[in-house]
């Protein structure tokens, strides 16, 4: 059979069934607009916090107005003692609390020490760091401020007394997500961990539909090896042309939608993308026949979503893993896949950096495409 109409069958096949459409199509598609969404925001901003003030000074409120001066947390509630604000946290109304205690303006101007209580909810890390980070910069803010004015009153000049304050100025550059926003760091890695798992599970449908109706011939273009050759690379040839349209939305449209970082040279994110897809796909046709019926893969794989976030990075980072896992966790294509891919696209790093990466992918595909071919040989022949 022409190996051209082997890819055109294929297609033809995966969009004519209404649920393999829906899983490779639909839910593509729904993810790539609702995924992002809740996360263009990039950071959490105002985040309501109570104050209690029981010093009532000048200097406490100054120190209020410059907790809610910025854009971390606004003063939502006023309360006059800890316990109502405690009630107002645990009922939800805020979400962090921000303690003047009495006497804290004399301390001050005595030259003690004086403390504020900060109390942040933390279900949340990035409530707890917004929470956590705005009310203590307000507090070290009002204490920079009262330091450089004791020492204009010792005598220093202005900028010495900046320098005696702050003797080793530290500027921080954030260089591959400016805003440190949670939409720029985790959107490009789960888009392209919907990539793996919608292949992974699309093809096993696939497989499992022809499986249940004894179509053997879905397995082998024709007799001997040569046949399983064909098949397996004309099946790697449809599901590439699908997911290459895939990737291009994800990563060339709704990258620039939602103005995530892209530093990339385009050709190094589609080679580096290409070997990601040729891996998943080729793992996806070596794992084909486990599945006796159609919604055998759904039901064996889309518990493995979770194990292959926290393998790639996203949620832990990989570095803090056992050896062992992070060694077995390279036979999963995500896990060079995403690395590689983000270090190209969002740092700018060239192939050579990702070496590494490239390296593991194409071992992958070499392998997946051996396995694959071997167990359409089998399948084939049964």
């Amino acid at each position: 059979m022409n190996w051209f109409r082997l890819i055109a069958d294929e297609l033809s096949l995966t969009l004519r069934d209404s649920s393999t459409r829906l899983l490779l199509l639909g839910s593509v598609a729904l993810y790539a607009f609702f995924y992002p969404y809740p996360y263009s925001p990039e950071v959490q901003t105002h985040v309501p916090v109570a104050v209690v003030d029981l010093d009532h000074s000048s200097l406490s409120r100054q120190l209020i107005r410059m907790a809610g001066a910025g854009d971390r947390v606004r003063v939502a509630r006023r309360t006059a003692t800890l316990a109502e604000a405690k009630a107002l946290c645990s009922a939800g109304e805020v979400q962090g609390i921000l303690l003047v205690p009495e006497g804290f303006q004399g301390k001050v101007l005595k030259g003690e020490k004086a403390e504020v209580g900060v109390w942040s909810e933390a279900l949340s890390f990035f409530t707890y760091r917004q929470v956590a980070t705005g009310l203590l910069t307000a507090s070290k803010t009002l204490s920079a401020g009262i330091e450089i004015k004791r020492l204009r009153a010792a005598g220093l000049g202005g900028e010495a007394a900046f320098a005696a304050m702050d003797p080793l100025p530290l500027q921080i550059v954030q260089l591959f997500n400016p805003a440190g926003g949670y939409g720029t760091y985790v959107v490009p890695l789960v888009f392209a961990l919907i990539l793996q798992q919608t292949l992974l599970m699309g093809v096993g449908m696939v497989a499992g539909a022809r499986s249940e109706a004894g179509d053997s011939a879905w397995f082998s273009a024709g007799p001997g090896l040569f046949g399983a050759v064909s098949m397996v690379s004309a099946k790697l040839a449809a599901y590439l042309l699908l997911y290459s349209i895939h990737a291009l939305a994800y990563f060339g449209v709704l990258h620039r939608f939602y103005d995530f970082v892209e530093r990339g040279a385009v050709f190094e994110m589609a080679l580096m993308m290409a070997l990601f897809l040729a891996a998943v796909i080729l793992f996806a046709l070596t794992l084909s026949v486990l599945f006796p019926h159609r919604e055998t893969s759904l039901f064996v794989l889309i518990g493995t979503s979770m194990p292959a976030i926290f393998l790639s990075g996203i949620s832990w980072p990989v570095e803090a893993l056992p050896a062992w896992l992070r060694a077995a966790s390279l036979v999963i294509p995500s896990t060079a896949g995403i690395d590689g891919f983000l270090r190209v696209s969002t740092m700018g790093a060239g192939l050579g950096d990702v070496a590494g990466d490239v390296t593991i992918l194409l071992g992958l595909t070499l392998v997946y495409f051996i396995t694959a071919t071997w167990v359409f040989y089998k399948k084939g022949r049964e």
